[in-house]
C-alpha cells in the first residue's frame, strides 16, 4: 500500500504542474505555415509541453527522451538535449494558441507561457496598368490574396516612406491599392506584408503604363471573281499590341498577329468568304480596345473599267476629245497633260447607272494626254496623241479654209470688176450727156437768155 501512495504522488506531480508552479509573463511567438517554431524555455531533465484546453501534449523525462500525446502533433513536436527546447515542425494556423513550457527542477516547477501565431506566406503582388493619361501619368493597381494581418503598400523607389496603404479585416475579399503615378521617370514597388514574410514587385512605369491603342484602319484590294476580296488592317504598333480579324458572331479570332518591332506598323490581312458575312478588325493591348467593323458588299470595288475616247474637229483647227467610261462606286474620271501630275479637270457622279463623261478641247496639236479611270482599287488610263487623233480634221480644216479664202478672193474680184465697170458705164454716160448739153447751148442762145431771165426775174 505505500509503494501504492508514492506511485501516486510521482505521477501527479509528473503529469501536472502543482499550484505552486512559478509563472513567468506571457510571450509571443510568431511561425509560418510549413516551417519550425521553438519554444526559448529550457526544460533540463524533466518537463511538459502543454497547448490550450488540450492539456500537455509532450512530455520529457530522464532516460526516456520525449513522448507526445495526441494525434495532431504526433510527429512534430521535437525535445533538443543540448538545449533543452521544445519544437513544433511544419506549422499549420491551426497550431496557432497558448502554449505552456513547464520544466520540473529542483527548485519547483516554472513555467513560461508562449502565445503562438501561425501566419500564411504572404502571396506575391500582381500590378495591372490602366490607360496611360495624357500629363504622362497612369494609374497603377496592385493587388494581392488577404489574409491575417497582411498590408499592401506601394513606394517610390529610394524612399522609405510609403505612398500609401491598406489592410482589411475581410479575408475573403483581395487586397487592392491604386496609385496614380507622378511622371513616367520613377520606378515604384508594391510591397505586400504580414509579420512573417514580404513580397516586393517593382514596377517600371514605361513598362506597365500603355498608351491607348490606335483605331485600326482597313482597306480593301479588288474583288474577285469568286465572290470574295482580301482586306489589309493596319494600325500603329505598341506594347503588347495585337491585331485580329473575327467574324461577325464569333468569339475566336480567324488570324491575328504581334511583333516586337515597335518603330513598324502591324498589319493583317484577310482573305474574306464570299460577301455575305461581316468581318471586325480588332487592335488590343492590356488596357484598351479597338474595333472597326468592315462590311464586304460596301467595302470590295470591280475593277474599274477603261476608258472610251472619241474626238471631233473645231473649226479654229483644234480637236476636243470626249472621254467616257462605265461609273461604279468610287469611279472617277480625269484628264492629264503629259508629264504633269495635276489633273486638267475631273469628274465623278452618284448616278452609277450612267457612264462618266469629260470632254477635253486641246491647246495645239503638239501635246498628249491621258484619261484616266481611278477608284481605290484599281486604276485605268488611255493615252492619246492629238496629232495622231486630229490629223484628218487637221488637213479637213486646212482644205476648208483654203476654200473659203479662194471662195473670199474670187467674189472681191468679181466686186471689183463690177466697181470698174459701173465706173466705167457712169463716166460714159456723163461724157454723153455733157456733148448733149453742149450742143443744146450753141443751137438755141436766145432761148436759154429768155430762160434765164425768167428765172432771175
Amino acid at each position: 500500500m505505500g509503494y501504492i501512495r508514492v506511485f501516486l504522488l510521482c505521477l501527479a506531480c509528473f503529469c501536472a504542474p502543482g499550484p505552486a508552479a512559478a509563472q513567468s509573463a506571457q510571450r509571443q511567438l510568431k511561425g509560418t505555415v510549413g516551417e519550425s517554431v521553438t519554444f526559448p524555455a529550457r526544460v533540463a531533465e524533466r518537463g511538459f509541453l502543454s497547448y490550450g484546453n488540450s492539456g500537455n501534449i509532450a512530455s520529457v523525462a530522464p532516460g526516456k527522451g520525449v513522448s507526445v500525446f495526441g494525434a495532431q502533433f504526433r510527429g512534430r513536436v521535437h525535445w533538443d538535449s543540448r538545449t533543452g527546447h521544445f519544437q513544433i515542425t511544419d506549422l499549420s494556423t491551426q497550431d496557432s494558441g497558448e502554449y505552456g513550457v513547464q520544466d520540473i527542477g529542483g527548485d519547483g516547477p516554472v513555467t513560461t507561457i508562449f502565445q503562438l501565431t501561425v501566419y500564411n506566406h504572404v502571396s506575391k503582388p500582381q500590378v495591372s496598368s490602366d490607360t496611360q493619361a495624357s500629363a504622362g501619368s497612369c494609374t497603377l493597381l496592385c493587388s494581392v490574396s488577404n489574409g491575417r494581418e497582411v498590408t499592401l503598400s506601394w513606394y517610390r523607389e529610394g524612399e522609405e516612406k510609403p505612398l500609401n496603404h491598406s489592410s482589411s479585416p475581410d479575408l475573403n475579399t483581395p487586397l487592392t491599392l491604386p496609385l496614380e503615378t507622378e511622371g513616367l521617370s520613377h520606378s515604384y514597388s508594391c510591397v505586400a506584408t504580414n509579420p512573417v514574410s514580404t513580397e516586393r514587385v517593382p514596377v517600371n512605369t514605361e513598362e506597365h503604363c500603355f498608351n491607348h491603342v490606335s483605331k485600326p484602319q482597313v482597306s480593301s484590294d479588288t474583288q474577285a471573281s469568286a465572290g470574295s476580296c482580301p482586306f489589309l488592317c493596319s494600325v500603329a504598333n505598341g506594347r503588347e499590341v495585337t491585331l485580329s480579324w473575327y467574324r461577325e458572331g464569333e468569339e475566336k479570332p480567324l488570324n491575328h498577329s504581334s511583333s516586337p518591332d515597335l518603330s513598324t506598323p502591324l498589319t493583317l490581312p484577310l482573305e474574306t468568304e464570299g460577301l455575305s458575312h461581316s468581318y471586325s478588325c480588332v487592335a488590343s493591348n492590356p488596357v484598351s480596345t479597338e474595333r472597326v467593323t468592315v462590311n464586304p458588299g460596301e467595302h470590295c470595288l470591280d475593277r474599274v473599267s477603261r476608258p472610251q475616247m472619241s474626238s471631233k474637229t473645231q473649226v479654229s483647227l483644234l480637236c476636243s476629245f470626249l472621254c467616257s467610261v462605265a461609273n461604279g462606286r468610287e469611279v472617277t474620271l480625269s484628264w492629264y497633260r503629259e508629264g504633269e501630275e495635276k489633273p486638267l479637270k475631273h469628274t465623278s457622279s452618284p448616278d452609277l447607272n450612267t457612264n462618266l463623261t469629260l470632254p477635253l478641247e486641246t491647246e495645239g496639236l503638239s501635246h498628249s494626254y491621258s484619261c484616266v479611270a481611278t477608284n481605290p482599287v484599281s486604276t485605268e488610263r488611255v493615252t492619246v496623241n492629238t496629232e495622231d487623233y486630229c490629223t484628218v480634221y487637221k488637213h479637213s480644216g486646212s482644205t476648208a479654209a483654203l476654200a473659203l479664202k479662194i471662195a473670199v478672193t474670187a467674189v472681191f474680184s468679181v466686186l471689183t470688176v463690177l466697181a470698174v465697170l459701173t465706173v466705167i458705164h457712169i463716166t460714159a454716160d456723163l461724157k454723153r450727156l455733157r456733148e448733149q448739153l453742149s450742143k443744146v447751148y450753141r443751137s438755141s442762145p436766145a432761148v436759154l437768155s429768155s430762160q434765164s431771165g425768167s428765172s432771175a426775174g
